[in-house]
């Protein structure tokens, strides 16, 4: 019975994905964002790792492997990013041909599970990300008191487990999407669901699946505006090489097909001794397509432009562990445009992406 559960929801988050249509213009970016500081710092890897209120907005079958009544708070910090691009000149000389900048991103959340019981689990989540600096007036002198950008997600999820450790959950979102125009803002709205599944195996492995944001495009007035969310499948499994009294080592691997333009992967280890630090480390090596902006230095006109950026590099965290409490940073490596074999980049600067969270148990 379990194995036909699980080919069945293989087969329809594979042909959700074969349906979903092509496309390069996403909008709610920051729904990438959700994960906790723990899976961000072995390399993102989420799928199998993540249980309890970390599940929430990941893989929602992990709500299953949880007592519940756990509060999560959570940030994730992204850069400004300055990416020159250069091109040979007639002379064959490298020169600025263009620059992408993308402004910074702060997103708070807060996820929480309540108790367990024989029905399931239940969570429920919030995120707020927002782009920019604080405006207090617009141009025109009247009052905003807002962010030029910013996003708004409100979530339920719930999960429970069917048999021998097989368990099977999904999470519902309201999304709500501010972006700024010539005219000032459009504001996009919709609603969205994940779906997950998670198979312990044994007392050492698990695996999962995870299909994320699957729902309608949002409610955009303007025309042109990158209104589709950005569909994602996820396949992981964890396995647990050390489990003393003194010490526990985790692994964690995630990969996100298709790979139209090359592999996209995750993979990290977690060491924890005497349940009070946990050192992470991970690899991530992610590629998407991004909408941003553009200045083309040569006559110094902008237009956003679509392109493929790289996400990838060592990823690193530490966490503090007190009684039914505990805190972790962790950061990550920027993403950087792909280049064609004609361009070469300049980095302006570069920071890495920060993400920190406290948890605890009731």
């Amino acid at each position: 019975m379990q194995k036909l559960i699980f080919t069945c929801f293989l087969i329809y988050i594979l042909f959700c994905c074969l349906i979903a249509n092509a496309d390069d213009k996403y909008g709610a970016d920051f729904l990438r964002y959700l994960t906790s500081a723990e899976s961000n710092g072995i390399g993102k890897s989420s799928v199998a790792y993540s249980v309890g209120a970390r599940a929430l907005n990941n893989n929602p079958a992990g709500l299953a492997f949880s007592d519940g009544n756990e509060l999560i708070i959570g940030s994730y910090s992204t850069p400004r990013i300055s990416a020159t691009i250069m091109k040979e000149n007639t002379s064959e000389i490298w020169e600025d041909y263009g620059k992408f900048v993308v402004e910074p991103t702060e997103m708070a959340y807060i996820n929480y599970t309540f108790p367990s019981s024989k029905i399931g689990n239940i969570g429920i989540s919030f995120a707020f990300n927002h782009e920019g600096r604080f405006i207090r007036v617009n141009k025109e002198g009247k009052a905003t008191n807002a962010f030029p950008k910013d996003d708004f997600l409100l979530g339920l999820g719930y999960s429970i487990k069917l048999v021998n450790g097989f368990a099977i959950g999904f999470d519902v979102k309201n999304i709500r999407n501010k972006v700024p125009i010539d005219e000032g803002s459009d504001i996009g709205r919709t609603w969205a669901t994940n779906i997950g599944l998670i198979h312990q195996i044994n007392d050492k492995t698990k695996i999962g699946v995870s299909l994320q944001n699957i729902g309608k495009r949002l409610s955009f007035k303007t025309e042109d505006m990158p209104d589709k969310l950005r569909r994602n499948l996820y396949l992981g499994g964890s396995y647990n090489i050390i489990d003393s009294k003194k010490s526990k080592l985790y692994t964690s691997f995630d990969v996100n097909p298709p790979f139209d333009n090359g592999l996209r992967y995750a993979v990290g280890a977690e060491f924890i001794y005497a349940d009070l630090i946990a050192f992470r480390l991970g690899y991530i090596r992610d590629i998407q397509p991004y909408y941003d902006m553009f200045l083309n230095i040569n006559d110094y006109t902008s237009i956003k432009e679509s392109r493929l950026w790289i996400h990838k590099g060592i990823t690193m965290g530490i966490g503090i562990k007190l009684k039914s409490a505990d805190a972790n940073i962790a950061i990550m490596p920027s993403r950087n445009p792909d280049l064609s074999d004609d361009e070469k980049l300049r980095l302006d600067n570069q920071k890495p992406v920060l993400s920190l969270s406290f948890s605890t148990r009731f």
